[in-house]
């Protein structure tokens, strides 16, 4: 018994792991779409145009490879106006250009 006016004083004991910190989470860089080869001239129109809209580099230089390595499939002549709009938007900028 615990006379009036005096504390107990209880020794707690935690885990290990409850004691340390854990680390921070890793991001994980996100999955990049890529159509399976070869695409469909129609496809790659629509690929050119989000890379453009969204400025993603990546996916223009891609959709450049494929074009290059003959993986567009379709009419000759929209395939030759792909690489066309291909080379205008891979081109490198003018230096005196704002």
């Amino acid at each position: 018994m615990v006379a009036k006016g005096t504390t107990i004083m209880t020794i707690e004991f935690w885990p290990r792991r409850c004691l340390t910190p854990k680390p921070a989470p890793k991001l994980k860089k996100p999955r990049t779409r890529r159509p399976k080869l070869p695409i469909p001239v129609g496809k790659a129109h629509q690929k050119l145009s989000q890379a453009i809209i969204c400025g993603d580099h990546e996916l223009a230089s891609w959709l450049d490879a494929v074009a290059k390595a003959d993986l567009v499939t379709g009419n000759p002549d929209s395939i030759r106006q792909l690489r066309e709009r291909l080379d205008a938007a891979m081109a490198p900028l003018d230096a005196t250009a704002p």
